[in-house]
């Protein structure tokens, strides 16, 4: 009987924090993730704890160097990039060819593009990461380093470039998580369960090659949560009507109407324009040419006239030398420069 009173217990406080999620997503999963940095500020010796477990004095962290796990880590980053460049090639190509329609659901890519850019481009990378100066744990004097511990949120050094709060890799998988969200409702929580396994097991390779504290992957994971919520409500309940696929399927029809006609004035101004240019060289090239052979001529003539005196002089110089001593000739010679 007590069992079965636990049980319903148990029940009713499952029910009950589900509706509650399901009502207000946004403020359950920014609680929670409230709660984390709560409990990790708190208690920083879990980080320590969960650090330790792959951590091999006079070794390191041997993890880093199984091949394997590397290669774990590059697919799960590949995974990553994958869904954003294929949403945003399919808008590209929507824009390129505006009466055929989009590859993907419009806003499911806008979607997911604004939730990668935002999250883990500019929140993580772009904002934690440049001024929350945590050393990863290979870094610390406790795990063979020579940075001290540094408790979560808490802004240290800025002498430290390669930093550890919050999780960049954990934050851009986590991203993959609203994919659920978009399958068929039966198969949602496979979905979300398959995704899921891929999120624990990539964060815990980060930890294990000791690049990054469980606080970091799990609050990186909240953040990305929350944003992804909010993100959910904004594109689906607060502006649904505005961003709907048809409307933006529209819009970006018109876009792509709109940039093809701006691509076929630029080309026929850039035809104008070098034909206009075409025409000027020629014009150039041309009255080059006739100035070129107007000197030609005149060089030509000059030379042909001198050539035809010193054809006249010459059969005569023989006979005048004999009979003037030269002198002749010489007088006819210096009226008659050699110019050859």
């Amino acid at each position: 009987m007590y069992k079965i009173n636990q049980m319903k217990i148990f029940d009713y406080i499952y029910v009950n924090v589900c509706n509650k999620f399901d009502q207000r997503p946004i403020l359950s999963l920014f609680a929670v993730t409230v709660f984390l940095s709560f409990f990790f500020y708190s208690f920083p010796s879990v980080d320590r704890a969960a650090t330790a477990l792959f951590y091999q004095p006079g070794v390191g962290f041997p993890a880093a160097r199984v091949e394997a796990l590397r290669d774990f880590r590059n697919l799960a980053a590949n995974l990553t990039v994958i869904l954003p460049v294929a949403f945003s090639l399919g808008l590209f190509l929507k824009l390129v060819y505006p009466s055929k329609p989009c590859l993907f659901s419009p806003r499911m890519s806008l979607y997911f593009i604004s939730l990668f850019l935002i999250g883990p481009a500019l929140m993580v990378n772009g904002v934690l990461k440049s001024f929350w100066g945590r050393p990863r744990p290979v870094n610390i004097t406790e795990f063979g380093g020579i940075w001290p511990f540094q408790e979560a949120w808490v802004i240290g050094e800025h002498g430290l470039l390669n930093r550890s709060f919050t999780s960049g890799e954990a934050a851009t998988i986590a991203c993959l998580l609203p994919l659920a969200l978009f399958v068929p409702r039966e198969w949602r929580w496979q979905v979300a369960t398959l995704i899921g396994v891929l999120v624990v097991a990539t964060s815990l390779n980060r930890i294990a090659f000791g690049a990054h504290f469980l606080s970091d992957v799990t609050i990186s994971i909240g953040l990305m949560l929350t944003l992804a919520a909010a993100l959910h409500r904004l594109f689906f309940v607060d502006r649904a009507e505005m961003l709907c696929d048809a409307a933006l399927e529209a819009r970006l029809t018109a876009y792509g109407q709109r940039w093809a006609a701006d691509r076929a004035a630029f080309r026929r101004r850039s035809g104008e324009v070098l034909g206009a240019f075409t025409r000027a060289v020629g014009t150039f090239l041309t009255a080059q040419g006739a100035a070129a052979r107007m000197v030609a001529g005149r060089i030509e003539a000059s030379i042909g006239g001198e050539a035809m005196v010193r054809a006249l002089v010459t059969p005569l110089a023989a006979p005048l030398s004999s009979l003037t001593g030269g002198r002749t000739v010489r007088r006819l010679s210096q009226t008659t420069p050699n110019r050859s």
